[in-house]
């Protein structure tokens, strides 16, 4: 069986499941031709924005292209940025990640946009919950990021 066959199939398979597991809630995100996409948050002890911009590559790979933050301190980058008016940008090359996974936090506000569309994890998954983000394919949109409980 061709493997890009294969992989359609299990990714129809894959919303459908999602589809039973989140009762109706968004899970789909819709990507823009380029794959990018950003997650944004407040940071759990500065309690100000965070925005991680990644990109999907056409071979599903995610990468890490970047992150803006407007305070320094605890668990955010302490070299490796610069000033960019009101925000702290890093400025190390993109990194490739094996799986993006993250623990949901209603009081992060922790929010998915990409190409004038936003997902609220919130509204997808308890406090608490854990999340695996994964390149995929849905109804009307050639490229994806599905939302899917880490087991």
């Amino acid at each position: 069986m061709n493997r890009a066959v294969a992989g359609a199939g299990f990714a129809a398979v894959l919303v459908g499941v999602l589809a039973a597991a989140f009762a109706g809630l968004p899970r789909v995100l819709c990507l823009p031709a380029d794959g990018r996409f950003e997650l944004r948050y407040l940071h759990s002890v500065e309690r100000s924005p965070v925005v991680e911009r990644y990109r999907v590559a056409p071979d599903g790979t995610v990468w890490l292209e970047g992150m803006r933050f407007r305070s320094v301190g605890w668990g955010l980058p302490s070299d490796g940025f610069m000033r960019r008016g009101s925000w702290f940008e890093t400025t190390s090359p993109p990194r490739r990640l094996r799986a993006l996974v993250l623990r949901v936090s209603h009081a992060a506000r922790q929010e998915l946009r990409a190409g004038g569309h936003a997902l609220a994890l919130r509204d997808v998954a308890r406090e608490g919950a854990l999340l695996r983000l994964v390149a995929g394919r849905a109804a009307g949109c050639p490229q994806a990021l599905v939302v899917q409980a880490n087991r």
